[in-house]
């Protein structure tokens, strides 16, 4: 025969019972987090329908988010599902019926700012659309966040195309077009992010597949450094010319920086050539990493900073016209080269070599105090000119 035991309540002393809820929750290690108005908060996605969302916060009772603060730009409650994690603003830390009102809309910025520095740390590549040019690079709607994508960092076929639409000369309906990219969509990565200064900075070349980038070094190892090509220039940029160069059936946008133009200082490239322009060039470098091959016009002319040194040595007398004046001196642009193949080559009047002020347009007789052929660099003096008169 089974005996029955009756089970009896335990009773705790007086001096251990608790004498409010919260000693209650205490006692039992229990913890009911407590939020403030605009405060952001993860949450679970308890349920979705279309007129609400359910959310346990860890709160009393749960969250929910209805009505506008439902509405953000990625329309963001349409595809969350129960088990979802998710970050919200607090709205109101309890309405008449209990819930913790909270919104999407309200922490959407936030939201967006932290999927991009995780995607910048993973370096997930993700799909941005081209919306316009501005300073030297492309502006794009990267999920809803305005992105900028430098020049430089387009994938090589996007740059050359890019760069022959934005030449001078070039047609206006291509120019408009950004060269067929606006309203493209391109795969980039995040290389800079910084939400303090809403600055998002991406790439399209990083973004390109190693298999990609093999074929195309293939490719531009085709050509040697050192070799001499004939193309025709296909665009004009601030900072240099773009000369298209082939090899049997390949070809590519080579870039003749501004200072492999001429062995002068070149101001304006459109002042040297114009768009179809056939030129010979050097191959100088083949840039793996950029994925362009860097060529050279000047390097197939008579360096005149050679000619220059032998025909001036230092304490030799030069004269020159003053091109610009700066607090720290003067520029004086002085003729070099033999005739028929003149070259204008600037030289610098330290202040400390100058004797009364300088002006632009001033011709002046001037003695070499440098001549450093290899860093082309030219050091002139007027102040000794005068000496030179006075100790006569």
């Amino acid at each position: 025969m089974v005996k029955k035991v009756n089970a009896k309540t335990r009773v705790l002393p007086a001096k251990h019972r608790p004498a409010s809820m919260k000693e209650l929750l205490e006692q039992y290690d229990f913890e009911i987090k407590s939020f403030k108005r605009g405060q952001l908060v993860e949450g679970i996605v308890v349920s979705n329908e279309p007129s609400q969302i359910l959310l346990d916060v860890g709160a009393k009772s749960e969250g929910i988010i209805r009505g506008d603060d439902l509405l953000d730009t990625d329309n963001t409650h349409k595809t969350l599902k129960p088990g979802d994690k998710i970050l919200v603003n607090v709205v109101q830390p309890e309405d008449r019926y209990g819930y913790l009102v909270l919104s999407l809309k309200k922490a959407e910025r936030e939201r967006k700012w932290r999927n991009f520095e995780t995607m910048y740390k993973n370096k997930t590549a993700f799909d941005v659309k081209v919306l316009d040019y501005s300073k030297g690079g492309l502006l794009v709607d990267a999920l809803g966040q305005r992105g900028f994508i430098p020049i430089s960092h387009l994938d090589r076929v996007h740059f050359a195309d890019f760069s022959k639409a934005m030449a001078t000369g070039s047609n206006a309906e291509k120019k408009a077009n950004l060269g067929g990219l606006r309203g493209n969509t391109i795969k980039v990565v995040i290389i800079e992010v910084d939400r303090s200064i809403n600055r998002l900075v991406l790439s399209e070349k990083d973004a390109v597949s190693d298999d990609k980038k093999a074929k195309d070094a293939a490719m531009l190892n085709t050509f040697k450094v050192g070799e001499i090509l004939e193309g025709a220039v296909s665009g004009i940029m601030p900072y240099g010319l773009f000369v298209e160069i082939s090899r049997d059936s390949v070809k590519v946008d080579g870039l003749v920086h501004i200072s492999e133009i001429s062995w002068e200082k070149v101001e304006d490239p459109s002042k040297y050539h114009k768009v179809g322009d056939k030129v010979k060039v050097r191959v100088v470098e083949i840039d793996e990493e950029e994925g362009r091959v860097q060529l050279s016009l000047k390097a197939l002319k008579d360096n005149p900073w050679i000619d220059f040194a032998k025909r001036h040595p230092i304490g030799s007398k030069v004269k020159g016209v003053v091109t610009k004046v700066v607090p720290f001196g003067a520029f004086v642009s002085v003729v070099a080269g033999r005739k028929g193949k003149e070259y204008s080559l600037d030289g610098l009047v330290h202040i400390s070599e100058t004797s009364g002020a300088l002006k632009e347009g001033d011709e002046v007789e001037t003695v070499v105090t440098i001549c450093d052929v290899e860093r082309q660099k030219l050091g002139l003096s007027v102040r000794r000119i005068e000496d030179i008169k006075i100790y006569k």
